[in-house]
């Protein structure tokens, strides 16, 4: 499998789309040989609750306690309770394993959101109406669209590209979501309506000589009140050139577009795929790899991520501490008072990490 690694593009043309489905897509992919593959074990208390997944991704604890955990890669939801049983929850719902280029990749639910005990399921993108929306649950574990399909052919603005994670945001009656196809926050409200909320820009770097996208990831909601974002980064993924962004509409005007409504939070970061706050305030951060740009050069991604893994790390304010490594592609984030969960894509499974 191959990625268009073009990095000569400007801020969210549409003809570039498929680059950011590659980048993206390939994250929420996991690759037939993956189920073969399998990493060295870790000794820093992690515990395996569920494996042979196809791209788990997206977490959240329903309001009796059970774990959801979103199946991109297999177009289902599960549920695991607290006394570890694993039971299907949603089946059925839209993916794909034809998304992107050369049809490569895996597209399908990707975060989860429950409001006023209804469920909602993200959807990435990927080739079909179904793609790219966002879906309640219904009573019969069914789904029914809450945003309309998109049209493909359209400029990029105040609509889905590729969204990728949500946050329930009273403050639009509805949810911001994160949307790496268009590097942008998209304001959602109950009725489906989608809007701009901000708009990233491509940055400037030293070790390249072309803008470098900024890609929006994991989205999180602070106890200040203010929305976290995490950031990829675009090809080729340096080096401490993630940030964690602190975005807050101070002027109530619908948006995070004025002047000091969006400032870098933590710094220094590497490939950004997901963030969580816990309870007493600590900042949780998945990095995919210490090396993104060798997992996607070629050949099995499912093994270049275990060979060359990511790692959690904790943000308590004023120092980044690496809580666990070797995480094999971690995408997916959710904290408790005394356990932090973590989805590994490639390695297609969920584990619990104890907090001391």
């Amino acid at each position: 499998m191959t990625m268009n690694l073009d990095p000569n593009f400007a801020a969210r043309p549409f003809h570039l789309s498929a680059r950011r489905i590659a980048v993206l897509a390939a994250i929420l992919a996991l690759t037939v040989a993956a189920a073969a593959c399998s990493s060295e074990p870790v000794d820093d208390g992690r515990i395996t609750i569920v494996e042979g997944l196809t791209s788990p991704r997206g977490l959240i604890l329903d309001e009796d306690g059970n774990l959801l955990i979103a199946e991109t890669g297999g177009g289902r939801l599960h549920k695991v309770t607290p006394e570890g049983d694993v039971l299907p929850f949603a089946e059925s719902l839209p993916y794909a394993l034809n998304s992107g280029p050369n049809a490569a990749y895996r597209a399908g639910p990707s975060a989860i959101s429950i409001v006023d005990g209804e469920i909602f399921v993200l959807v990435g993108e990927f080739l079909g109406s179904k793609s790219s929306r966002l879906y309640r649950i219904t009573d019969d574990a069914g789904y029914e669209a809450v945003t309309p399909a998109i049209d493909a052919l359209s400029p990029f603005g105040n609509r889905f590209s590729n969204p990728y994670d949500i946050v329930d945001a009273p403050e639009v009656d509805g949810w911001i979501v994160s949307d790496g196809g268009a590097n942008s926050l998209l304001a959602v409200d109950r009725d489906g309506n989608v809007r701009d909320y901000f708009v990233f820009e491509n940055f400037e770097h030293e070790d390249h000589n072309a803008p470098i996208e900024v890609v929006p990831t994991g989205i999180a909601r602070g106890a200040d009140g203010a929305v976290y974002v995490g950031v990829l980064t675009g090809f080729p993924y340096p080096d401490e050139a993630a940030t964690v962004w602190r975005v807050e509409d101070m002027n109530a005007d619908g948006d995070a577009m004025d002047e000091g409504e969006v400032e870098p939070y933590v710094t220094g970061l590497t490939a950004i795929t997901d963030i969580i706050f816990g309870p007493d305030g600590t900042l949780y951060i998945a990095e995919f790899s210490t090396d993104t740009r060798k997992v996607f050069e070629g050949g099995n991604f499912a093994e270049n991520a275990i060979s060359i893994p990511g790692r959690i790390l904790s943000w308590d304010g004023s120092e980044l501490e690496v809580i666990a490594d070797k995480a094999v592609s971690p995408t997916g984030l959710l904290a408790t008072e005394s356990t932090l969960y973590v989805s590994e894509e490639y390695a297609g499974r969920v584990f619990r990490l104890p907090l001391n």
